[in-house]
């Protein structure tokens, strides 16, 4: 994977295949179509609305703690990493094209809403995001459209990054069509931007078990659901240890310790998958016999010999 990985350094994003083992994806394929099985089990945009935020209790916890998945993400952003976002949801194919409707996107990179600050330069990524497709886009719609960043479309990713919806002092649409039109009243080197953004987007089709990593600085947006399919996805965002100002999409992965569910899942989990939820890795300055002693009395069935072994 390294060749394609080498690409959302250079470009912007990454389209791989064939990460997640065939059981666990098989079974999180089924549970997710028992879920999104009809028009008004969908939801109304971005997100689950809740009901399938991290940690949900069920198989696609395996996917959102998938180490292969960690390293690859680990290896994007050369450190350690902290996963902010992992949402599981479905996207419906309507005749809604509404200002607020997501069902053609409006072109737009995602920084704006998981940090108050200006992505770093594009040599420094803080941030790695993620879509988990559970649903073959040839079949359903909603492929992702990008912009790479290209030799050609350079001048496309010139900072500061502001000439979007919901930025600055231009308001915010998610449809395409309304975006646009609110836009082009801002003068003609925004109009001639913004055109010139839709000019060099290709559209992906990924398939059931494909994984798009992309940037928080990549221009994208995604496109109309084909009537009355679901195009299931998972969204994540990983971000360095160290960058504090990138923010947690999801509600503390703790909230939910107090049922016994999430106990069992946390002992069983590794020390690779307990650290991108905050704990302290192997080896930190953390761990000593005293906080060890302590994590055993609080689980009293977890394995702490990886942790001893650095001591």
């Amino acid at each position: 994977y390294t060749i394609i990985m080498d690409l959302w350094k250079k470009e912007g994003y990454c389209l791989l295949s064939n990460i997640i083992d065939s059981n666990t994806l098989n079974k999180s394929t089924s549970f997710l179509k028992t879920i999104y099985n009809a028009k008004s089990s969908a939801d109304k945009d971005f997100g689950s609305e809740g009901k399938l935020e991290f940690p949900t209790g069920k198989i696609i916890d395996k996917i959102t703690l998938n180490e292969s998945i960690i390293d690859i993400v680990e290896n994007l952003l050369d450190d350690k990493v902290l996963l902010t976002q992992a949402d599981t949801w479905s996207k419906y194919g309507t005749n809604d094209f509404s200002e607020k409707s997501n069902n053609n996107q409006r072109m737009h990179m995602d920084y704006g809403n998981n940090s108050f600050l200006h992505p770093s330069s594009w040599d420094n990524p803080e941030a790695v995001a993620a879509i988990i497709y559970f649903t073959d886009t040839y079949k359903t719609g909603g492929g992702t459209r990008v912009v790479p960043n290209t030799y050609n479309t350079k001048y496309l990713y010139q900072p500061p990054y502001t000439t979007m919806p919901g930025i600055q002092h231009y308001k915010f649409f998610n449809d395409k069509q309304h975006a646009e039109t609110h836009m082009q009243n801002h003068g003609l080197q925004v109009l001639k931007f913004r055109e010139e953004l839709y000019k060099h987007e290709i559209e992906l089709f990924p398939t059931i078990g494909d994984i798009l990593f992309y940037r928080l600085d990549l221009w994208h947006r995604g496109t109309p659901v084909y009537i009355d399919q679901h195009r299931i996805t998972m969204n994540l965002v990983w971000k360095k240890k160290s960058a504090t100002w990138i923010n947690q999409w999801n509600p503390g992965w703790s909230k939910k310790m107090y049922y016994s569910w999430l106990e069992k899942e946390f002992i069983q989990m590794t020390p690779k998958q307990r650290s991108i939820l905050g704990v302290p890795y192997i080896g930190d300055k953390y761990w000593t016999k005293t906080t060890l002693s302590h994590l055993k009395a609080r689980y009293p069935n977890i394995n702490i010999n990886p942790y001893m072994s650095k001591l």
